[in-house]
């Protein structure tokens, strides 16, 4: 077993686990065992990200109207943390990726997805109110099949393997999930661990925004992350998932070589086919 292996065997069973203040004053989150999560940045950040503003805004219900007012053919994502984005329609319909019991934003979205490489990619107790939990597994053990419409936002998983505690895969025990609203479809890369086949690629279709993991330790290598970005073909790349030793330093410099890439003013953008790149290009949220 290489290093990598071992310390993703580790990390599973939580001996990395960190404890993770919240963005509201000073309050504690739980514990976490994705070491990703535990090693979110401190005080000293890197010039591509900062602690997200959005928990600590309110969440009343003025906010929330004014969170809604998405542009007619936009959508709008917002960089909750971690791994977690919230994805919003013009009609609407609110979604979040990798739903968990650590990172939350704002009022109950309706749909979550969840992933269940680590605790800090789903929860054990959603919320109430959240209308669809989407699981990118069967917890019966079968393959998990989801194709939700609801609103003006379609939701759907591309089934993937599960990274096990003897570095083995075990087959479509996860899922990449798909998001396609105002003719725009967003793929949420999250915990992956391996290389996609072509009918991943072909069940996953074209694709404009990625939500892409860049840890380089805990999920994919970059080697790894970036062949799986070349395969997808995305034309934008939005990053997540930081915090190992150097990650997020080294996939920035390695994707400067191949795409531009350039810092968002805040945690959220709001985007429509007119303002995708007609070249691939890295956007980073600022976030954590």
């Amino acid at each position: 077993m290489n290093v990598i292996s071992l310390v993703r065997c580790i990390s599973k069973f939580g001996l990395f686990a960190g404890v993770l203040a919240a963005a509201t004053g000073g309050a504690q989150l739980a514990h976490a065992s994705c070491a990703g999560m535990a090693r979110a940045p401190g005080p000293s950040l890197h010039p591509y990200f900062q602690h997200a503003s959005f928990l600590k805004a309110a969440t009343g219900p003025a906010q929330s109207r004014m969170a809604s007012a998405v542009p007619r053919n936009h959508l709008k994502i917002t960089f909750v943390g971690h791994s977690t984005f919230e994805i919003e329609t013009a009609e609407g319909a609110r979604a979040q990726t990798d739903y968990n019991d650590y990172v939350q934003g704002g009022d109950p979205p309706h749909i979550v997805t969840m992933n269940n490489s680590h605790d800090s990619h789903f929860s054990y107790a959603p919320m109430k109110g959240i209308e669809h939990v989407l699981r990118g597994w069967d917890p019966k053990g079968g393959v998990a099949k989801h194709n939700l419409m609801f609103r003006d936002l379609r939701v759907r998983n591309v089934p993937t393997n599960l990274i096990d505690r003897g570095d083995g895969k075990l087959s479509n025990g996860n899922s990449m999930f798909v998001f396609e609203a105002a003719g725009l479809c967003a793929v949420h890369i999250s915990h992956l661990h391996h290389y996609l086949s072509e009918n991943q690629l072909r069940a996953l279709g074209p694709i404009d925004i990625a939500f892409a993991p860049i840890d380089g330790m805990w999920t994919m290598s970059h080697d790894e992350l970036f062949r799986v970005l070349g395969d997808i073909k995305a034309r934008m790349v939005i990053p997540m998932h930081f915090g190992s030793m150097g990650g997020v330093e080294a996939f920035t410099a390695r994707a400067q070589t191949i795409w531009k890439v350039r810092k968002h003013p805040s945690s959220s953008i709001t985007l429509s086919l007119r303002d995708m790149p007609r070249t691939p290009e890295v956007v980073f949220l600022q976030g954590y």
